[in-house]
């Protein structure tokens, strides 16, 4: 986004600056995108101990310390996708804001990062994700570890 920001040629008439990389506002908006990548990959980093602890217990013998990792693992991954999925739509959508409705265009498809993030936080769900943590942190019940979908129990 800064390299795209940097090279851009075209400004706003009402902008504050004779180059768009000047623009304070601009320079603003990239700013909070850094931010909440930065935010977002530090979550999803934090992640990774818990899963790779989960790992390791898986061979370790002990059933009892493996479920304990489990959940630790699964728990942590809900955790990181509510935040990450909310900083990520929020960051592709503010990527406009500095680019401009013309990086909007087809051939550049900046919109597919928008897209994906929003694909991947319905395809796992992230209000039920949610729920999972906030019903641990609450109640301490385990998450689920099985996770698919289907047909759900008949209507009457």
């Amino acid at each position: 986004m800064a390299h795209q920001v940097r090279n851009r040629k075209r400004i706003y008439s009402h902008g504050n600056a004779s180059h768009v990389s000047q623009d304070a506002q601009i320079q603003q908006v990239v700013g909070e995108v850094a931010a909440l990548v930065y935010a977002a990959e530090a979550s999803a980093l934090k992640a990774t101990l818990p899963a790779q602890r989960a790992y390791v217990a898986r061979f370790g013998g002990d059933d009892a310390l493996e479920r304990e990792a489990n959940v630790a693992a699964e728990i942590e991954s809900a955790t990181a996708q509510v935040v990450v999925s909310e900083l990520i739509q929020r960051a592709t959508s503010q990527l406009f804001n500095a680019l401009g409705a013309s990086d909007v265009r087809q051939g550049k498809a900046l919109d597919r990062h928008w897209r994906n993030a929003r694909t991947v936080s319905s395809h796992n769900p992230v209000i039920y994700k949610a729920r999972i943590v906030g019903d641990w942190v609450i109640n301490g019940t385990e998450p689920p570890f099985v996770w698919q979908i289907g047909n759900g129990p008949a209507k009457i």
